[in-house]
């Protein structure tokens, strides 16, 4: 049974993941209304298992007025609220007072990793935009400047190269090797 169906995006990181071999994958969703408690209407929260892309995503919204916040990355201490007596897991949180933004992050981010506890390849940003991509009624836009900028360094383009992020190494180097 579906308890909740705003945890449903782990269908498309294990696509990217199993079916197109990605390397990086970046999910965004207007997830939680817990977002904006926890970052704002400004900012976007901000879950990922990597420092160095994490620091890469804070600056590309520096750059792009699409700023992000960091959230909690603590699966050892958060994924136990996915528990279920009927099902391997539990697709809402058991505590919507423990770190909420965070789990539901999490909930997209185990369909990418078999143990949380070993290093992963795999880098996986997960943005929850639920507040800055509204105004009321009115939508703001928020978010393809951010992509863009983020990952302008992958494309041929001089203008979108100049405002990416200095990215980790070695995404760098395949890039590098992709351009070839």
């Amino acid at each position: 049974a579906v308890v909740s169906t705003q945890s449903t995006g782990g269908d498309g990181v294990a696509y990217a993941n199993k079916d197109l071999k990605a390397d990086i994958v970046l999910d965004m969703a207007t997830l939680t209304g817990a977002q904006g408690i926890s970052t704002g209407v400004h900012h976007g929260a901000l879950l990922t298992n990597n420092a160095q892309w994490e620091s890469s995503a804070l600056a590309a919204g520096l750059t792009s007025g699409d700023m992000l916040f960091p959230i909690i990355f603590a699966p050892e201490l958060h994924f136990s609220e996915f528990k279920s007596s009927m099902a391997d897991m539990k697709n809402s949180v058991a505590s919507r007072t423990n770190a909420q933004s965070s789990c539901a992050g999490l909930f997209i981010g185990s369909h990418l990793f078999q143990d949380w506890f070993t290093p992963s390849p795999i880098v996986w940003l997960h943005i929850d935009m639920a507040y800055p991509v509204h105004t009321g009624e009115r939508a703001t836009g928020w978010g393809p400047a951010l992509l863009l900028t983020l990952f302008g360094s992958f494309s041929k383009s001089a203008l979108l190269s100049s405002l990416g992020p200095v990215l980790p190494a070695s995404q760098a180097f395949k890039r590098a090797k992709h351009d070839d």
